[in-house]
């Protein structure tokens, strides 16, 4: 390596050395592992979650995601969900079968469930570490990427998933990372890796991959490549799509379907909007990154070099892609989701880290001392890792009367806030949500091989309870007997669906009522709907046990604190 990779990038003395720093590298992990593994059972598995968990155990059972297993049937009520054969062709596969190995090694809990994602997050954020030093060969630089990464809230939340944001935060990081190596030396090793990861990404996740392609090849233009880098570009494109045949066969429906997005050029715009303030909110200030980008991509058009350097070339695909996939989504998604964007938190992270590096640089060269930018460099990277500094919630914009689904933050959310602070407190606390007081309760009322029916939360009964019929309102239309237990966490379940009625004839129910804390969704990963320790706010909850288990009708208590007593667990 040259000097010129180490020059301006390390707030040391030694910004010259080139060593790899083992004790940074190493605390930078720790401090990822203990964020996305601590506590990371205690949650009852949400909707969701549940949903990738059970298609998971079919994975174990049948060799693939089978949507029905006996008589209970994996469906939340959208169309294409599976084929003929209950093959599931919503989502790509891979996140089913990572979760299978997780539940293959550790048994069927939450933690196994969530196991492989929150490995993915740990290994993006190493992958990261070593990406930044490869191609800069700076310690402070890598450390800074990484440890953003690593702190960000709504990154870790996601992480701790058992859904595929884990695993597609590091496909995407591993295909960005393989498109450098195949740019700086189009050999055939890095055309054919390049291909596999584009394969991977579909098979993990493939609207990311949608939204991140262009970008990509958009990147080429920008970085001035060679005849032959486009050629090893077009292989491995051309070795993706091969691959990615028996995918498209089988998503063919759900790729094909018109989507829920779709929407009007202003719509679009405003969406877009949401983006870059979910950008700004949880891991890019938009303040800094905006100018700092125009800045670059001028100067760029401006310079008369014809060969755009490899750091260069980095920055073009971290703006490119993090630009693409925000616009992509603003077109294609119907709602504003973190998720959508989390697979690119890492290139965002990197982007920061250098502004911040800069910066503190040119401080330490410019107008102070070494130690006085040491502690400007220390304070911001606390202030951005621990906080969500320059906020830009969405209402200062936009009237959200108007465009309620939009809405990133309360109106009264502080212009500068720390949930890093909730997060702390989420990983050493208990939490209790609807659906582990809905598990309590069906392990305390129903018995093997009888049947529970409810208005939600059917899939996370159906994964902690597989010796059970479990059925929600979208099938209890193939509920054949009356079910022995009701769980209902809105009103009387009985007379919102006729096929319930229907069942319920010949048989009288005996009713509990409970309040149970409001949080609907459970384990929510979205930074604005997301609980971080048990709310105070409760909604009722009504338990139906019928009238022939009068054993266990008898065993209840007759109490309100006697029932919360008994089903107010964590898990």
């Amino acid at each position: 390596m040259t000097d010129d990779k180490t020059e301006h990038c390390d707030i040391s003395d030694e910004a010259g050395k080139t060593c790899f720093n083992w004790p940074i590298f190493l605390l930078v992990i720790a401090v990822a592992s203990a964020l996305c593994f601590w506590g990371l059972g205690t949650r009852t598995l949400w909707e969701d979650e549940a949903e990738t968990a059970v298609l998971a155990q079919r994975v174990l059972s049948y060799g693939f995601p089978r949507a029905l297993s006996g008589n209970n049937l994996v469906y939340q009520g959208v169309s294409n969900s599976y084929d003929k054969a209950y093959r599931w062709t919503f989502h790509p596969w891979g996140q089913f079968y990572i979760t299978a190995a997780g539940l293959a090694v550790f048994g069927n809990t939450a933690f196994a469930a969530r196991f492989s994602f929150a490995l993915c997050g740990v290994l993006t954020v190493a992958l990261l570490y070593l990406f930044v030093w490869r191609h800069w060969r700076s310690s402070s630089l890598a450390a800074l990427s990484a440890l953003l990464l690593a702190t960000s809230v709504g990154f870790i939340l996601h992480c701790r998933q058992c859904r595929y944001y884990g695993l597609s935060a590091l496909a995407s990081l591993i295909v960005v990372a393989v498109f450098i190596e195949l740019i700086n030396n189009p050999h055939r090793r890095w055309w054919i890796g390049f291909g596999l990861a584009l394969a991977a990404q579909f098979y993990t996740d493939f609207g990311t991959l949608m939204v991140m392609l262009p970008g990509l090849l958009l990147s080429l233009l920008l970085m001035r490549v060679g005849k032959k880098e486009i050629i090893a570009a077009a292989k491995s494109i051309a070795l993706a799509f091969l691959l990615i045949i028996p995918g498209l066969v089988l998503h063919w429906q759900r790729l094909t379907a018109a989507g829920e997005g779709g929407h009007s050029f202003s719509g679009a715009l405003l969406l877009l909007l949401v983006y870059i303030c979910y950008f700004d909110a949880w891991f890019i200030p938009v303040v800094f990154a905006i100018p700092a980008g125009a800045v670059f991509i001028w100067h760029l058009f401006k310079s008369r070099k014809e060969v755009v350097s490899e750091q260069d070339r980095i920055i073009i695909i971290c703006i490119l892609v993090t630009a693409s996939a925000a616009i992509g989504m603003a077109v294609a998604a119907p709602s504003p989701y973190l998720r959508y964007v989390v697979p690119q938190i890492s290139l965002a992270k990197l982007l920061l880290a250098m502004i911040v590096v800069g910066f503190c640089n040119m401080l330490r060269t410019r107008f102070l001392p070494l130690w006085s930018a040491r502690l400007i460099f220390a304070v911001v990277i606390i202030m951005l890792a621990l906080t969500n500094i320059f906020s830009l919630p969405l209402q200062n914009f936009v009237d959200l009367d108007k465009y309620p689904q939009f809405a990133l933050h309360p109106s009264d959310d502080p212009f500068a806030k720390t949930e890093f602070a909730g997060l702390a407190c989420e990983l050493t606390q208990d939490f209790v949500c609807c659906d582990s007081v809905a598990l309590n309760i069906v392990n305390d009322l129903a018995k093997a091989g009888e049947t529970v029916f409810t208005d939600y939360g059917d899939l996370p009964l159906m994964f902690y309870r597989t010796d059970l019929n479990i059925y929600s309102l979208y099938t209890c239309r193939y509920m054949l007997t009356p079910p022995d237990v009701v769980v209902s966490s809105d009103k009387d379940i009985f007379s919102l669906n006729a096929d319930a009625m229907r069942v319920r004839q010949g048989y009288n129910y005996n009713s509990v009522i409970i309040s149970v804390p409001d949080t609907v969704f459970g384990n929510v990963p979205e930074p604005r709907a997301h609980f971080f320790v048990t709310p105070s706010a409760k909604i009722p909850f009504r338990i139906y046990l019928r009238s022939d288990h009068q054993d266990r009708i008898r065993k209840l208590p007759q109490t309100a604190e006697g029932l919360e007593a008994r089903w107010y667990r964590s898990h």
